[in-house]
């Protein structure tokens, strides 16, 4: 069988990771890459290493397309989230399938257009969560799906990581709620925190493949001096059965948390990215989920479905736009980042610990939070920025 004609867009950061495995994937041909950035030193590097495998490389999407997009099978776009829903459009509206980084679009809206796009010419596109694709992730949910943990009624996500000022200078768009004159919106629930939403969102329903958010009420923080949107944020949403409870911040002192505890009648589950366990009540001994993971996970399903081998993707655009509509109706929730000292940051994750514990927004426990009103989620639902942009 011959392999599938790709590229990749972006090459450096994350596009490293993915013009490196779609080059060694058997299934795969990499016949050409494209870079906006190629004059910085580090992606300087990263062309190099593609010409050494001569493999062309373009300066833009476009032109590349329009070279070989009658022969392409798939394209990978490992580019800043503002151009994820352009360059997935302009994919789908050529006929090829879509791997996308994660969010799959900034803006929910954007995202219902890929999904009618790809349904209506048949495309896949497919999102770079890699989380989803764990073999616990999927027996968990199953679990769950199941009635294992009978009817759900809480699930707490904490993601508690550390980024420096170095970080959120090291590109035009990074920190920023525009670049290039459209919506990025580079905080931490975009960036760090979107994988291990959902996952929520995964974990959160019974019914649905994942949870759809009915109601979001959201508090978003501010305390790196240099950047334009939230680097805290708690979250509590309506999924339906069960209620979400989320804290990310990029303000721990260490690299500290990633997990979700999820709460039934019958018992709770633990997800971390190594496994999943299970405590049901009134039994002693735990159900552990763990198997080795693959981080290559995401492109294989996306090249066997290509191939018609197999029918569904762990990542979807269908179920992916789900956590957008999370992240933007805590935009519209918020109403505003509130800036906040750094000095209120020492040992931030005692506090988002505490507020995860109890189940409260930040304002609830007094202090700096500041009041929301939560937001429905319904057909009409839009976010299209804050009043101070």
């Amino acid at each position: 069988m011959q392999p599938l004609k790709a590229a990749c867009v972006g090459i450096s950061g994350i596009g490293g990771y993915h013009r490196s495995i779609m080059h060694s994937l058997e299934d795969v041909e990499l016949v050409a890459v494209a870079e906006k950035y190629q004059e910085k030193e580090k992606v300087a590097e990263a062309v190099a290493a593609v010409e050494e495998w001569g493999v062309p490389v373009y300066d833009d999407i476009i032109p590349m397309l329009d070279d070989l997009g009658d022969d392409l099978d798939y394209v990978t776009l490992a580019v800043p989230h503002h151009w994820h829903a352009p360059y997935t459009i302009e994919c789908l509206n050529r006929g090829i399938h879509v791997l996308c980084e994660k969010p799959v679009t900034v803006l929910a809206q954007d995202g219902f257009e890929v999904i009618r796009l790809a349904a209506e010419k048949g495309l896949y596109v497919a999102v770079d969560f890699q989380y989803t694709s764990f073999p616990h992730s999927h027996q968990l949910h199953e679990f769950i799906a199941d009635g294992g943990l009978g009817e759900l009624t809480d699930v707490v996500g904490v993601m508690e990581w550390k980024r420096t000022d170095e970080y959120y200078a090291r590109g035009h768009w990074t920190g920023r709620r525009y670049a290039d004159g459209l919506p990025v919106w580079d905080g931490v629930m975009m960036n760090q925190a979107v994988h291990l939403i959902n996952t929520a969102l995964q974990m959160g329903s019974r019914v649905e493949d994942h949870a759809t958010p009915r109601a979001v009420q959201a508090e978003l923080y501010q305390a790196h001096p240099n950047i334009e949107v939230e680097d805290l944020a708690a979250i509590r949403a309506d999924l339906g059965e069960a209620t979400l409870h989320f804290y990310c911040t990029t303000n721990c002192d260490r690299d500290y948390r990633t997990d979700l505890d999820i709460f039934g009648t019958r018992g709770r589950a633990s997800w971390d990215t190594k496994q999943a366990v299970v405590h049901l009540d009134g039994e002693d001994e735990p159900i552990i989920f763990e198997e080795e993971t693959d981080r290559d996970e995401i492109h294989k399903n996306l090249i066997a479905c290509i191939r018609g081998e197999k029918s569904e993707l762990h990542a979807p655009a269908g179920e992916a736009v789900k956590a957008t509509l999370l992240m933007d109706g805590a935009y519209v929730s918020a109403g505003q980042i509130k800036k906040i000292p750094w000095s209120d940051m020492a040992g931030i994750h005692h506090f988002v610990d505490y507020a995860a514990a109890q189940r409260r927004l930040f304002s609830e426990l007094g202090g700096w939070g500041y009041a929301t009103e939560a937001v429905e989620i319904d057909e009409g639902f839009r976010f299209d920025g804050l009043a101070d942009d």
